[in-house]
């Protein structure tokens, strides 16, 4: 469904790869899927302090390159 709650999470002020050095803070997330999968990934479309244990999320797709894609999560409306 791509739709999930945050499950936990922390604000990285580092980037924990070169390529990603701009994008700091970040809120670094394990979302809990509606299907029971959990998996981490970044949220986006909001402030890292906004961010709470339960948010209603749901996955976006970034391609960051021509042959990557990530899936990232933003708040769900």
């Amino acid at each position: 469904s791509g739709r999930g709650t945050v499950y936990t999470g922390f604000v990285a002020n580092q980037a924990y790869h070169p390529g990603f050095r701009d994008e700091v803070p970040v809120a670094v997330v394990t979302v809990e899927l509606e299907e029971g999968v959990r998996m981490v990934s970044t949220l986006v479309g909001c402030a890292p302090e906004e961010v709470f244990i339960g948010m209603p999320v749901e996955v976006t797709f970034d391609d960051v390159a021509p042959e990557v894609t990530l899936p990232r999560f933003r708040p769900r409306s």
